[in-house]
């Protein structure tokens, strides 16, 4: 126990004085959900269509549509902006309105008749979600006015009902997410180019020659790396709950296991990819390999409901998928891809099988 302790401590020393791994491992993910945080804060605000209108119509028709579109009700919804033609294209252009409706000079006397009416509806020709949904609020605007000018009587009319409901902001999200690609960097960051570098100064050779037995040193050394891992997440929990307001809505206990177990987890990969590689720039060019589907296709960084549906056989086989769902289920209460116990699973039997075989191609030199 004495050969622990005092390795465990010389762990930490060796991580003190490492200024760049403090950085990487503690303050860059530190610095990404603080980023993340005021980006992405709030639950966002109500949106209102920014209409233009060229009322070309002088008759009663033109005036009626105007008057529905001024009413109290309206304007909560709809913000209209009137001119001609040519300055509400300039407007449609500057951004200032996302949609332009024509009224054109002949809608009363064709209406009257009984005729069709095309009106005019100027959007710009890029891919823009505000004028997409802008063109279904245009769309309602019409059939309302067809069902008036045909008098036909309302069967149906809604009537809104708010419920309170404890709705996720982006950064409850993002969170659990951000503190699983901080394990992921402590295992591959803090662990394997650690790890490569010890041997490359021949420093594990001459551990291998001392009366020091493997198995004290790995134990000293996981249980320094399980202990960062607390740290990065207590960490996360005094940014979040102090600043965004997010903490574990779950069980306690539950939570350090997990992040315990996740810190396991990629801490084996650590030991597993300095074991597979040779040197160090191949040892970069694995952790790069592993770092980005890791952070890009399990929800670590971009939430998996993004994802293209041909990305989910790759999602299924990455460790951090199950890592972060199970955080975002105990830190705000996400709604699960798996059940909690899925996840713990998965993440024990790849701690056991990345262990094993991080043991079986261990390499002193």
């Amino acid at each position: 126990m004495k050969q622990i302790i005092a390795l465990y401590l010389a762990n930490a020393r060796e991580f003190c004085r490492e200024r760049m791994a403090i950085v990487l491992i503690l303050l860059l993910p530190l610095v990404l959900a603080v980023f993340f945080g005021l980006l992405f804060d709030g639950r966002g605000g109500s949106w209102t269509l920014r209409l233009g209108i060229v009322d070309d119509d002088s008759g009663p028709m033109g005036e009626q549509f105007m008057e529905g579109l001024t009413a109290p009700d309206a304007q909560e919804e709809i913000n209209v902006t009137t001119g001609s033609r040519a300055d509400m294209l300039a407007a449609l252009e500057r951004g200032d309105v996302s949609l332009v409706l024509v009224l054109p000079s002949d809608m009363t006397a064709s209406l009257s008749r009984g005729q069709q009416v095309a009106v005019e509806v100027l959007h710009g020709s890029a891919s823009d979600g505000s004028s997409a949904a802008g063109l279904g609020v245009v769309q309602n605007l019409l059939l309302e006015a067809n069902l008036v000018l045909s008098g036909a009587p309302r069967r149906l009319v809604m009537e809104p009902v708010s419920v309170q409901t404890e709705s996720l902001r982006n950064i409850d999200i993002q969170m659990p997410g951000l503190l699983g690609v901080a394990l992921l960097w402590l295992g591959l960051f803090g662990t394997a180019l650690p790890l490569m570098q010890q041997r490359s100064t021949q420093v594990l050779r001459r551990l291998s020659l001392t009366p020091l037995r493997p198995a004290t040193m790995l134990t000293a050394q996981i249980a320094w790396r399980v202990t960062v891992a607390l740290l990065q997440a207590g960490l996360f929990l005094l940014v979040g709950y102090f600043g965004f307001h997010v903490g574990v809505a779950g069980s306690r206990v539950l939570f350090v296991c997990v992040v315990t177990l996740g810190g396991l987890v990629f801490i084996s990969m650590g030991y597993l990819l300095a074991g597979l590689s040779s040197s160090e720039e191949g040892l970069m060019g694995m952790v790069q390999l592993v770092n980005f589907p890791m952070m890009f296709l399990s929800g670590g960084l971009v939430p998996t409901e993004m994802l293209p549906s041909f990305f989910q056989p790759v999602m299924r086989i990455l460790p951090l998928t199950y890592l972060t769902d199970a955080l975002g289920q105990l830190m705000v209460g996400a709604p699960p891809m798996y059940p909690l116990w899925v996840d713990c699973a998965v993440l024990a039997g790849c701690c056991v099988v990345l262990l094993l075989l991080g043991i079986r191609f261990w390499r002193w030199e």
